[in-house]
């Protein structure tokens, strides 16, 4: 890794965190009450959701990970919850942003984990001779 390289997990880590910010901006925006963008439902289905996903990537990783390393689908992910979430809450109200605020807060639980070397990474999880 050169110094222009980031690691992988930092970069999605800092994706995550611009796609959060876009959410809460725009939930302020539009002056949604915080009992409901924190409503415990829609933020355990997204929380169930981002586990989901990264569970399915785990069961492949090494396709995940070649997906995933294209810069195009980092940011056509990343505005997609950024741009797409809050279009989508136009439509159909502030659950929309907490089922995706709570799904970014279970990946940032779970990067955190990785990270600190609590939980062994995704990529581990189903093959112990992952790299």
């Amino acid at each position: 890794m050169n110094s222009l390289d980031v690691d992988p997990r930092e970069r999605d880590g800092l994706l995550a965190a611009g796609a959060t910010a876009a959410l809460i901006a725009f939930a302020r925006a539009r002056d949604y009450p915080l009992d409901r963008v924190a409503s415990p439902r829609p933020l355990a289905a997204g929380a169930a959701g981002a586990l989901a996903l990264e569970l399915a990537m785990a069961l492949a990783p090494d396709r995940a990970r070649a997906l995933w390393g294209r810069r195009s689908v980092r940011w056509t992910g990343t505005l997609l919850v950024a741009a797409g979430g809050p279009a989508l809450a136009l439509l159909a109200g502030p659950a929309v942003v907490a089922a995706l605020l709570g799904g970014l807060v279970a990946y940032f639980c779970l990067l955190a984990g990785v990270q600190w070397g609590v939980v062994p990474p995704p990529e581990s999880w189903f093959y112990d001779d992952a790299a």
